[in-house]
């Protein structure tokens, strides 16, 4: 009988003891989780601008705009309920730029972007070279550059170690390929920053800054 209930009492003792082992495994876990998996800024061929993002779990989500700097900032929040993973939301180009802040309750994660453009229901001179684009966050910490151009542009990649900036360089000329993709880099506490560059064409008389014959839209920051 006493065997019987030491057996029973170390039983006892090992499940509570593999409980436990298995919750301090599991908790830090969840608690390192962010709720933001990635994200991708659009701009369509027709120049209109939208966000997807991707979630982990189970999240509830907020928009609320900030009035005072114009930013749409979507909060993400730990649910219990079952909710959408993927979302797509329209964007819109206030005066030349757009805001858009994630901030995620879940960590100290709070990427932010602002994208420089045309609003292109009033743009008076719209980008002739640029087909589409798109900037995606990557789960590695890196950005994917995709984006296409029309036909006869040649593309050149460069970075400015002066402003810091990745430039993609967008002039008229022989060229074979339309679709490109580049992964861009981001420095932990600095923004990640990319500029298309319009050059003019070799033919058009121009007197004004090399700064103003060559355009840098769309422009993007990440924060």
């Amino acid at each position: 009988m006493k065997n019987l209930s030491l057996f029973a009492l170390l039983a006892s003792f090992t499940l509570v003891f593999s409980s436990c082992s298995t919750n301090e495994t599991l908790i830090p876990e969840e608690q390192s989780l962010d709720l933001l998996k990635t994200f991708t800024i659009n701009r369509d061929a027709d120049g209109a601008y939208s966000v997807n993002y991707d979630l982990n779990g189970n999240v509830q989500t907020e928009n609320v705009i900030d009035r005072s700097t114009n930013t749409n900032n979507i909060y993400l929040y730990s649910s219990n309920s079952q909710s959408i993973r993927k979302i797509t939301q329209d964007l819109t180009i206030d005066g030349d730029q757009l805001k858009v802040g994630f901030v995620d309750t879940g960590s100290d994660k709070k990427p932010h972007i602002t994208i420089f453009d045309d609003n292109a229901l009033t743009a008076k001179s719209p980008n002739e070279k640029l087909k589409d684009y798109s900037i995606s966050s990557n789960e590695d910490g890196t950005y994917t550059l995709n984006f296409s151009v029309k036909n006869k542009v040649r593309v050149d990649f460069v970075y400015n170690e002066d402003i810091k900036t990745y430039e993609i360089h967008l002039e008229k000329g022989k060229a074979n390929e339309t679709q490109f993709s580049r992964i861009l880099e981001k420095i932990e506490g600095q923004p990640l920053k990319f500029d298309f560059v319009n050059h003019l064409d070799t033919n058009a008389k121009s007197t004004l800054e090399e700064g103003i014959t060559r355009p840098r839209k769309p422009r993007g920051i990440i924060l």
